[in-house]
């Protein structure tokens, strides 16, 4: 009997604990996996890939440009701010954020002979761009063989004289008419009026220059649009910068010899320019809209009394307060 009662008790207890066993911690659960970007990115990268690294040689009383650019991924606004590190000092050291003014303007030009042309100057993002129409006031049929001689010359403080690009209309026998070359102005005054256009050593192909693009054959034949077209990146111009250009038509047997230019008081050695402003300044702090790209630019300026040395100019991007 006492056997039975053990089995029977046994039993019981390995009841109760199948039931046990039995009974659910929860009624369903949910495991979600979620990979978080970051709602701004500076220059195509994140905080991870953080510091973008950049290096310079300058004299003292110089500036130099830099580009850059944020890029929202986010569908909120997002208020951010710049601040600036400068290391060891930041007496004598200059840094300015800014951005793009949308700069553009049609001018027509001033006919010293013949007929004028139309440049459109304008901001195509990091490049401003001239380009020339030889065709905008034409009435006649072109006919013969024709040439389109272009030059932009460029002021970068609007008063005196940095540099031209020019389709080599003969002047340097070093390359082949219709070249587009970079020619510097000479602050010294030698040369003709500061120009040496004609000295090989003066004169570098366009295509050998990064932060120079020209396009447009200086020959009817090859160009019926009569179209030529300079780019230069704005990182080097300034904030504001003057410019001029010159232009020449010749060689048609139906429109006439012509040569213009702009301002219509321009005159080689007595260079007068119209003023441009490209870049302004970006008031910190600023917001950033959803899936908006902004590109800016940062301005280094150095005193021209600054101590030699290295200086290590650091720039973060962070959320304004």
């Amino acid at each position: 009997m006492q056997r039975k009662k053990l089995i029977a008790l046994l039993a019981t207890f390995l009841f109760i604990g199948i039931a046990s066993a039995a009974i659910i911690p929860y009624f369903g659960q949910i495991k979600t996996t979620v990979n978080v970007t970051q709602a701004v990115l500076l220059d195509g990268q994140d905080y991870t890939q953080m510091p973008i690294t950049e290096s310079a040689s300058v004299a003292g009383g110089e500036f130099f440009l830099r580009h850059h650019w944020l890029q929202s991924q986010t569908s909120v606004p997002v208020d951010l701010k710049f601040e600036t590190e400068i290391y060891p000092d930041s007496e004598g050291v200059t840094v300015t954020y800014l951005k793009s003014t949308g700069y553009e303007v049609i001018v027509t030009t001033n006919a010293q002979y013949g007929i004028p042309i139309d440049v459109t100057v304008e901001d195509i993002g990091e490049w401003i761009q001239w380009t020339f129409n030889y065709f905008a006031h034409n009435t006649s049929n072109a006919e013969g063989g024709g040439k389109f001689a272009g030059c932009v010359v460029i002021s970068v403080d609007g008063i005196k004289p940095a540099f031209q690009i020019h389709n080599n209309d003969g002047t340097c026998s070093a390359y082949p008419w219709g070249t587009w070359l970079y020619s510097p102005y000479d602050p010294t005054g030698g040369g003709w009026y500061g120009w040496h256009t004609g000295d090989a050593e003066w004169n570098t192909p366009v295509e050998d220059v990064e932060w120079i693009e020209a396009e447009g054959d200086m020959y009817y034949a090859s160009n019926p649009e009569g179209k030529l077209v300079v780019r230069i990146h704005k990182t080097h111009l300034d904030e504001t910068f003057g410019w001029a250009v010159y232009a020449s038509i010749a060689h048609f047997s139906t429109i006439p010899y012509s040569i213009s230019v702009y301002p219509e008081d321009f005159t080689w050695g007595a260079e007068t320019f119209e003023s441009a402003t490209m870049l302004e300044e970006i008031s910190s702090p600023f917001t950033l809209y959803p899936n908006e790209r902004l590109d800016f630019y940062i301005k280094y300026e150095f005193a021209v009394n600054i101590e030699p040395g290295e200086y290590t100019i650091i720039t973060e991007v962070k959320l304004a307060e």
